[in-house]
């Protein structure tokens, strides 16, 4: 369906306070998958890259607050090949709904896990750097809210950090070596970081575990999967929303919103996609400030955040996934843009004015999986990546991708 089509649908919607989205067996008008004027395959894939691309995506969500957004990066849209492709040792993993995890980078590595263990890979051409084969990564709750899946690497100041069925240890990034084991926290879900303390989910709440050394500064009785940090204040949700001190776990204040997806947190505010829509509180006090309203039955997924725009996937359950892309406005309720078909997906990033969603394709499954790229403005299809297997979020860098199968195959993807 023609984006002017969208823009005119979504533009006639009530906004208010809370902004009410007219509901319907489907997501949105546009029911057909999109179809990208320009589609890169897993065939013949070049050597790898002649100028790496700039920048890192050290965590499953770019940065400590979730936002999938690197501000000054720009999405590889121009002259589009697959640069370098590899397939990894992936045993099937018990629990897990893919054999690989979403990638992280940073430096000139990849960093990913897989039932075989943690794998660092060059960036220019895929190789393998190291790997560490005596370590089990814990299964989290997926970041896309898709099922558990495999935990990815967190990497920062020279380590990488991972969730294991045997606690959460720290690897040094150039060989692999072992920095320290914290065996006492029974990581449950993906760590962030917060100056010198690593935030980790665990079984019995959410630990704050010294980067240094691993030792365990305090623990709060919370649920967590992927904790949003901004300021020092750390946000968990579950079956409430609480704020903690970054420092000292004390909690600042909790606000009555369920959600089974991560925080978002940007810009003194707390973005969560919930059963209903998608609710923005005030990160200094919880307070709500404006909700999109979809009605029962519909979850969302945590959305992505940019300076202008928030995407976010809903999921009718009678009706294909649809992402919506919705106008900032200050500290006021969005306005509605467009919303585009992507068949049992996710938007996972957003980056110099366009958006990727992992595209599983249509319930009968005859369309193969994608990676697809959305203008912001217009959410038309530019590009997509194909792939016989399910693409699992990948790593936007600055002029380029990196993208994992559920099945362990790597792949990176450039443009001019």
């Amino acid at each position: 369906m023609p984006s002017s089509t969208r823009r005119t649908f979504l533009g006639t919607l009530a906004v208010g306070s809370t902004v009410g989205v007219a509901g319907c067996s489907s997501s949105c008008p546009d029911s057909d998958a999109p179809e990208p004027s320009v589609v890169v395959g897993t065939d013949d894939a070049g050597g790898g890259f002649e100028t790496v691309p700039d920048g890192s995506w050290p965590s499953p969500r770019f940065d400590a607050g979730n936002t999938g957004h690197p501000p000054a990066y720009r999405a590889p849209t121009d002259s589009l090949s697959l640069r370098w492709r590899t397939t990894l040792s992936a045993p099937r993993a018990d629990g897990a709904t893919a054999d690989a995890s979403s990638p992280t980078v940073a430096g000139d590595q990849v960093y990913l896990t897989t039932g075989a263990g943690v794998f660092a890979l060059a960036l220019r051409d895929g190789t393998e750097r190291w790997r560490v084969s005596d370590l089990t990564p814990a299964t989290t709750a997926s970041t896309t809210g898709t099922g558990d899946e495999l935990a990815p690497p967190v990497v920062g100041d020279g380590r990488v950090y991972l969730a294991t069925d045997a606690g959460v240890v720290a690897l040094h990034t150039d060989d692999g070596s072992t920095a320290w084991r914290a065996t006492d926290a029974a990581a449950t879900g993906v760590p962030s970081t917060s100056g010198d303390t690593l935030l980790v989910p665990t079984a019995d709440g959410l630990a704050g575990i010294g980067v240094s050394d691993g030792r365990r500064r305090w623990t709060t009785d919370v649920d967590a999967t992927l904790p949003a940090v901004v300021d020092e204040t750390v946000v968990v949700a579950g079956d409430e929303t609480v704020a903690l001190d970054a420092t000292t776990g004390d909690r600042r204040w909790s606000a009555p919103v369920r959600t089974e997806t991560h925080p978002v947190a940007v810009d003194g505010t707390v973005y969560l996609g919930t059963y209903e829509g998608i609710v923005a509180l005030d990160l200094d006090d919880g307070r709500e400030r404006w909700r999109v309203d979809r009605g029962s039955g519909r979850t969302f997924s945590a959305p992505i955040i940019t300076p202008e725009t928030i995407y976010a996937v809903e999921r009718p359950g009678e009706a294909p996934d649809a992402t919506f892309a919705l106008d900032r406005t200050g500290d006021g309720p969005p306005d509605p843009r467009w919303c585009s078909y992507v068949g049992e997906g996710a938007v996972t990033a957003a980056a110099g004015g366009h958006a990727l969603a992992v595209q599983s394709g249509p319930s009968d499954r005859r369309a193969p999986p994608r990676l697809v790229a959305f203008t912001e403005r217009f959410g038309e299809a530019t590009w997509g990546y194909t792939t016989a297997e399910r693409p699992q979020p990948p790593a936007l860098l600055d002029g380029g991708v990196v993208s994992v199968t559920d099945r362990g195959t790597v792949v990176a993807i450039g443009g001019s």
